[in-house]
């Protein structure tokens, strides 16, 4: 029979004859044959479906039957790889036709229809869609998927042991959508993988949609020498290394950790500013996108004037997008270009030094009042130029997000920048994905940033914005042409109520959500500590 499904002799998704011809046609008994096709429907050849036979699978990757089905959660807990996963939407829906023919029920019967992020070193890898079917697995919607993969909630939840995973992978861009979720480009080239999901005894359970990452998958399949696909080996969703890199040493490890503690006292920095304006809008999502960003350079990277470097000598920092700089306060606060008492005058009022939009102030490390987005780089190239014509070593760094490089001025700049050589300066975009309005791809879609500062004549380094190492090795060292870096990042980064949501650019915080980002920020502080 195995040999009849290679050779095309039965065709794919074509009937096999029935139980009484096979037992006919291989002088075999019932049992036999049954047991013959149950070894072939766990391999992934066949296909049995109630009340109709069984068919030829349809060509998937199929997995041996002493295998578990495919599975994202167990691939990366089996890896030894540390992940979290990010609800984006969980509702009860009516099934559309083409979802109610994948799971074998009527078309607008009840099914749980879920999105779901999965992130790995806070760089998101896998966004997935999936329709489960609830009448097989009563009570799935009510598993919390934050903590429990959606494969062992349907197990537990139908009692029975999910058996086949029909796969057909493909490839496309990402789209607005889903560059959104993966924090990459739209058109970037994305993996989508198509699952169809059995329980053991054949019941459809799941059908859905996968996209995984741009450069961060590491998929293989293995083929027989039949042609015919053989188990699928999954190495497991990982950062993928820079090439030649070795593992970490102790002093890696020490600056990493450092960093990421920094990185943290930015996001409870933030969170607590919230709270002292309890009710009052606060920028919530880019400050807490650039932590990382903030960290590395104003406690790793810059010269500040505060460490022993000459005033004059000392780097520069632009914050265009100048509604984040509450992100600032407490690392300026760490390198003492504020004092604690400019902290607890708050952000409004008279007595007021720092505030939410910053006022020029060099002495205390504001170099240009902010709030008009695009205007930063611009001001940079100025303070740049400047200090080349008078011989100052100081270096500038500019952070501009992602959504405001919709502005022109951003390109004019770059191309005065680019035509200048002006080597002593850096941009860095924090390229979120998301701005006031919704994901930036579906406002202005500003296609690939990376390769636009490129042809302004940029030296374009491209990292994961929340990898403090990554980031730190970029912002070092500056060569003989300005440079850009293009930091990958996700909006409201840090906290799960924040995370990716358009709406918390500007949104007020409650004693509740409070509380709750104390504890997560306390759960990652004990991580960080725990590395």
């Amino acid at each position: 029979m195995r040999g009849k499904i290679r050779n095309r002799e039965w065709r794919r998704g074509r009937y096999i004859p029935s139980e009484a011809d096979l037992m006919a046609q291989y002088g075999v008994s019932r049992g036999t044959v049954r047991k013959a096709i149950g070894t072939l429907v766990a391999e992934g050849l066949l296909v049995s479906r109630k009340g109709s036979g069984t068919v030829v699978a349809d060509g998937g990757i199929a997995r041996p039957g002493n295998a578990r089905s495919f599975s994202f959660a167990a691939s990366l807990r089996d890896g030894g790889v540390r992940y979290t996963t990010q609800v984006l939407q969980k509702d009860v829906l009516p099934a559309p036709a083409e979802v109610a023919e994948s799971l074998q029920v009527e078309p607008g019967e009840p099914a749980l229809f879920m999105r779901r992020v999965r992130s790995v070193g806070g760089r998101p890898v896998v966004c997935q869609e999936s329709w489960s079917n609830l009448a097989a697995c009563p009570g799935l919607e009510q598993a919390d998927f934050t903590t429990e993969s959606l494969f062992d909630a349907v197990e537990r939840c139908s009692g029975r042991k999910i058996a086949l995973s029909h796969m057909h992978y493909s490839s496309c861009r990402a789209g607005a959508q889903h560059a959104a979720c993966l924090a990459c480009g739209a058109s970037d080239p994305v993996m989508v993988l198509e699952q169809n999901i059995e329980l053991a005894d054949s019941t459809p359970i799941e059908w859905s949609l996968t996209w995984l990452g741009p450069n961060q998958s590491i998929v293989g399949v293995s083929l027989q020498s039949d042609g015919f696909p053989g188990p699928l080996e999954l190495d497991g969703i990982r950062t993928r290394p820079r090439e030649g890199a070795a593992a970490e040493d102790e002093a890696t490890r020490a600056l990493r950790r450092r960093l990421d503690l920094d990185a943290l006292a930015v996001r409870r920095g933030v969170v607590e500013w919230g709270r002292h304006y309890m009710g009052s809008p606060l920028h919530f999502g880019g400050a807490l996108s650039m932590a990382e960003i903030v960290a590395v350079l104003l406690d790793e990277v810059m010269h500040t004037g505060r460490d022993g470097t000459p005033w004059d000598e000392r780097d520069r920092l632009i914050v265009s997008k100048a509604h984040a700089s509450v992100a600032l306060y407490p690392m300026m606060l760490k390198c003492g270009l504020i004092s604690q008492d400019d902290v607890d005058r708050g952000l409004f009022g008279p007595d007021a030094r720092i505030f939410k939009h910053p006022e020029r102030d060099p002495q205390r490390g504001f170099e240009i009042s902010g709030g008009s987005l695009g205007m930063g780089l611009g001001y940079a190239a100025g303070l740049a130029l400047s200090l080349r014509r008078k011989r100052l070593p100081g270096r500038v760094f500019c952070v501009v997000g992602d959504g405001e490089c919709d502005e022109g001025s951003v390109w004019e700049s770059a191309a005065l920048i680019g035509y200048k050589r002006l080597a002593n300066l850096t941009v860095v975009v924090d390229a979120n994905g998301m701005q006031l309005d919704g994901p930036t791809a579906q406002i202005l879609d500003n296609g690939p940033i990376n390769r636009k500062f490129t042809a302004f004549g940029f030296d374009v380094v491209e990292v994961d914005g929340h990898d403090v190492i990554q980031l730190a090795d970029a912002l070092r060292n500056p060569g003989d042409r300005p440079r850009a870096v293009v930091a990958r990042t996700r909006k409201g980064h840090g906290l799960s109520f924040a995370e990716g949501h358009a709406e918390w650019h500007d949104k007020a915080l409650t004693e509740e959500l409070y509380q709750q980002a104390m504890r997560e920020l306390d759960a990652r502080e004990e991580a960080i500590r725990g590395e």
